[in-house]
């Protein structure tokens, strides 16, 4: 948990330091959306299906959740805060974006947050793959 803990620490550092390019009803809206997907997939594939769990407990413990609640939507901050407009210089950044963040998942494994037992890092990409230009086309949808 000292792992995440301090990333979400210097995460929120970092977006506080962020000069104020999304509004703050975009910034609410994507915090509320993030934090419920994270969420919803972490119930569905942790706990349904028992791919993996958090802080060694099989449970959702409060100090996960917290953590869920605040890690994920700083990330997304971050990666909406310098995603491109133009899609073609977008593919570049939504590849970097499912390697970095697969990578991220992985560190925590290390640091004994995340436990794998039937999901794997390559699980992890495909689905990064999957989310991040989803994400995207959501952020352009409610921003208009």
């Amino acid at each position: 948990m000292l792992y995440v803990t301090i990333v979400t620490i210097l995460l929120a550092i970092f977006v506080w330091f962020l000069p104020k390019r999304l509004r703050r009803n975009d910034v609410l809206v994507i915090w509320i959306t993030v934090s419920y997907v994270e969420i919803v997939a972490d119930l569905i594939l942790g706990l349904l299906l028992d791919l993996y769990y958090f802080a060694g407990e099989n449970e959702v413990s409060a100090e996960a959740l917290g953590i869920k609640l605040i890690m994920a939507p700083l990330f997304g901050i971050i990666f909406l805060h310098y995603m491109p407009k133009d899609f073609r210089r977008f593919i570049p950044y939504w590849l970097f974006w499912a390697v970095f963040s697969t990578f991220f998942e992985w560190t925590t494994s290390v640091f004994h947050y995340l436990t794998y037992t039937g999901w794997t890092p390559f699980y992890s990409f495909i689905f990064f793959l999957i989310i991040i230009p989803l994400f995207r086309v959501y952020y352009l949808y409610i921003k208009h």
